[in-house]
This record gives structure tokens, C-alpha cells and sequence, in this order.
């Protein structure tokens, strides 16, 4: 790696990686640079997010969209494996929610351009398994609208061989709990489903800027997913339409056959309510 990509600073560190900003010395371009951290703390789960890593190099390195980060090069060397991907220097979602939740214009934009991303990953058969709003990049155009970049695609799909005691300390590996869908808990099979609960709950933090489903602690947020302890959005942010409230909680129902079917038919909703006079205001 060092005979192409420079390292010129740490940007930050998860449980399971490091990121740091790069440059390209061959195509002369900022990059970001992502590494798995081996702390052979849990070989069974850091062997199998290598293996599934670079096994899936080939379909990370072919998304291209403009709402998704893209991944310009997978290897591996002495030091383990990395990607490198698209530097994107902003702001995330859950830095913005911070400081109040969306407006409703905003969140219109967010909710197109998320979904667009999220159509995108899912024909390609590729799950997040970790939606939450630090996963979600903003950046500015010269125009002054923002972009949203869907980030960490591709070191999201691991082992799953945890029992649901063991989620708690897991959860920097498997996503945040705040946002999980019940069928991670159960240890089920998971599909774009999974993706489209937790986008909904992402949805309803940041319209509220309160998570709509939470605990004292990590068994009780896990219980209030899988019993379905949640307020209608529609007592939170009764100043937007009815049926963004309703379409918000149409994703997060506890059953994945209750959801949408897929992101595609989610935007598709979303849209012909949106642009109908006789619904739009309701």
C-alpha cells in the first residue's frame, strides 16, 4: 500500500476499524482509508469480517452513486486489510441532529436522497446492517444544497453466531441498538427490510431528536424493539403531514412483513403522497 497511498493523519476509530485521510499518489486525489483492527480479542469475528471484506470487493468497488461513499480499492498487506474510498469532508446526521431535528424541507431532501442510496445497495444485494446517523454524511455544494452520503457499507455484514446476551458488547460491531431491527436480536435471517426498519428509525430520531425506541439499558432497549414500545410520531411533530407520520411508522413495524417490501416501493409511497395536493398538507 505504501508505493500508492500516503497516510497523512487519523481521522477516528470504532471497535472494529480505523479511518484515516489519505492521498492517492497515482491518480493525485484525497482518499480515506479504512483498516480492520486486529485485536485477537475475537478471532472467529475478526477472521470473518476479513474473509466476507475482501470477498465482497468486487460488488463494493462497482457501487457507484452519488449517495453512496464510494470504495475505490480493497487489499490487503503485511498490515492486515483496507479499502479506500472517497474522501468526504462534512457533517453527520447525528452531529446535525444535535442541534435540533430536521425541518421539514430538510427532511424531505434526506428522505429522497437516503432512498435513492438505499435502492442502490439493496439491487445490488448488499445489507447494511448498520444504519444509524453516524452513518450518514453531509457535505455542501457550491450551490448550497447538501449531499447525504451513505458511509460504511461495506464492513457491516458479519458473523452471526451471537447469542442475544452478547449483543450489548457487540453492538459497535453489529450496529447501534437504538436503531436495530428486532430480527438482528432474534438472530434471524436479515434482507433489505432490516435496513428499511432501521432507516425508519433514523427517520423518527431525526424529526424528534429523541430515539423511538430506548431503555435504561441495552436489554431494555433490545426489549423495547421486540415488544414494540414506541410513541406515534404524530404526538411528537404534530406540525408535518399526517402521512409522513404514518409512512415513518409503516417502516418501523415490528414485523418485517409489515414493512415495505423494498426501498424502492418505500420512495414510491413517499413521493406520490408528497406531490398529491389532495394528501400533501393532510
Amino acid at each position: 500500500m505504501e508505493e500508492r497511498y500516503e497516510i497523512r493523519g487519523k481521522i477516528g476509530q470504532g471497535a472494529m476499524s480505523v479511518l484515516y485521510q489519505g492521498y492517492d499518489l497515482r491518480m493525485n486525489r484525497d482518499v480515506a482509508i479504512k483498516r480492520i483492527i486486529k485485536t485477537g480479542a475475537n478471532q472467529e469475528i475478526e477472521d470473518e469480517s476479513i474473509r466476507r471484506l475482501l470477498k465482497e470487493s468486487g460488488t463494493l468497488t462497482s457501487v457507484k452513486h452519488p449517495n453512496i461513499v464510494t470504495i475505490y480499492d480493497v487489499g490487503s498487506d503485511e498490515d492486515g486489510p483496507y479499502l479506500v474510498m472517497e474522501f468526504v469532508n462534512g457533517k453527520t446526521l447525528e452531529e446535525l441532529i444535535e442541534k435540533s431535528p430536521l425541518t421539514w424541507s430538510d427532511f424531505i431532501e434526506v428522505v429522497l436522497q437516503t432512498q435513492e442510496g438505499l435502492i442502490a445497495a439493496h439491487e445490488r444485494n448488499l445489507i447494511h446492517n448498520d444504519i444509524k446517523p453516524s452513518n450518514f454524511m453531509f457535505t455542501w455544494l457550491p450551490s448550497g444544497k447538501f449531499q447525504v452520503k451513505i458511509m460504511n457499507l461495506c464492513l457491516t455484514t458479519l458473523v452471526r453466531t451471537q447469542s442475544k446476551e452478547k449483543l450489548e458488547t457487540l453492538e459497535a460491531v453489529f450496529g447501534s441498538l437504538y436503531f436495530m431491527a428486532p430480527e438482528q436480536f432474534e438472530r434471524l435471517p436479515l434482507d433489505c427490510r432490516s435496513d428499511i426498519y432501521s432507516m425508519g428509525c433514523v427517520y423518527y430520531y431525526a424529526l424528534t431528536g429523541i430515539y423511538p425506541f430506548d431503555g435504561e439499558t441495552g436489554d431494555g432497549i433490545m426489549n423495547s424493539h421486540l415488544d414494540h414500545v414506541v410513541k406515534p410520531l404524530q404526538e411528537l411533530r404534530s406540525d408535518i403531514p399526517r402521512w409522513v407520520c404514518d409512512w415513518v411508522m409503516w417502516m418501523i413495524n415490528r414485523y418485517p412483513h409489515d414493512r415495505p417490501v423494498s426501498a424502492r416501493q418505500a420512495l414510491s409511497l413517499f413521493m406520490l403522497n408528497h406531490k398529491n395536493p389532495s394528501v400533501r398538507n393532510q
